[in-house]
């Protein structure tokens, strides 16, 4: 079994080798740090993770672990992918948003998902994470799986039988994947695929229900990283979309959905902070001091926009909890 780690590494070294030798070890990847995430290294150049890799006859294992960061298979990675392969990625701890020819999966612990290298993909980890992830030659996989090109970026949960019994299939070959002998891998190759093809198909007719919950657990997550960035000035649209690897018209629709547009939903998380630091033991010096913290233009449109959703003025919201006998 193979086995890398930035662990014994210069932190300052980390990063360039987990891009270079990990990353391009698999498919080429460009892996990008998440903008002010609180839980990656803080020291430049950083990045702890590992990866243990094993064949398994024609298929190819690999269990990684690492820190947030975005993964990119653009045009470029494309461009020098040698294989023609699908990569049946499961996901066995934190979360994964990904995404291929327009569609965007959110992929949770005990899902799995495919992406095919053959075409640009994007996977955002948005926290620590660890993942059980499958090589396969697409001439293995692709004719076992009716539309294969629209089963990539999809997310199958264990709570679909076929997915359950797929993603502990995949486990219970990778414990053993130094131990097989060639007759076993042989057997273990065709019927491994044979779940993964059976999981694939028998979701499809969840597929309208399955879409909604995908577009739900999306717009969460695009939310969390709104409230995680607005402290740091504008999110625009564009930039958010990026973030997620789909384009700003996809972005929008994901809202078209819910009571508030994007950018109304953006307003909204400014309003939400502001009232949390009014709520605080630590509150800002000044109204003007709250507005330009959380990205207002000026005290009147703070004053006009926390209006609209709470109903009061700022300083009326703080009066009212100060007088409040549990403020």
């Amino acid at each position: 079994m193979e086995h890398w780690t930035t662990e014994d590494l210069p932190v300052t070294d980390q990063f360039g080798y987990w891009r270079d030798a990990i990353c391009d070890a698999f498919t080429p990847l460009f892996p990008r740090r998440p903008a002010a995430d609180p839980t990656a290294s803080s020291t430049p150049g950083a990045m702890s993770g590992w990866v243990r890799a094993a064949p398994v006859g024609s298929i190819r294992l690999a269990e990684i672990a690492s820190e947030p960061q975005l993964h990119i298979h653009g045009r470029s990675e494309v461009a020098r992918t040698t294989e023609d392969v699908t990569f049946v990625n499961l996901v066995l701890e934190g979360t994964c948003v990904g995404s291929q020819a327009g569609r965007t999966c959110v992929v949770n612990a005990g899902d799995f998902a495919l992406f095919d290298a053959t075409r640009p993909f994007g996977l955002d980890y948005r926290s620590r994470w660890r993942v059980l992830s499958m090589k396969v030659p697409n001439g293995m996989l692709k004719p076992l799986i009716t539309d294969s090109n629209g089963r990539t970026a999809v997310s199958f949960s264990p709570a679909n039988a076929s997915a359950h019994v797929a993603g502990a299939a995949m486990t219970a070959v990778w414990q053993r994947a130094d131990r097989m002998g060639r007759a076993d891998v042989l057997a273990t190759n065709s019927a491994l695929l044979t779940l993964i093809a059976s999981a694939a198909g028998s979701s499809r007719e969840e597929g309208a229900v399955d879409g909604r919950s995908i577009r739900a657990e999306t717009r969460a997550a695009i939310n969390t990283y709104v409230a995680e960035q607005i402290r740091f000035g504008s999110v625009p649209a564009e930039h958010t979309a990026r973030r997620f690897s789909i384009s700003v018209r996809k972005l929008h629709q994901l809202y078209e959905e819910t009571d508030l547009s994007y950018a109304r939903t953006v307003m909204k998380s400014r309003v939400e902070a502001c009232a949390a630091d009014l709520d605080s033991a630590t509150r800002p010096t000044s109204m003007s001091t709250l507005a330009a913290r959380w990205g207002f233009a000026d005290l009147s449109h703070l004053n006009r926009v926390f209006r609209t959703h709470k109903g009061c003025l700022p300083s009326e919201y703080l009066g009212r909890r100060a007088a409040s006998p549990s403020s």
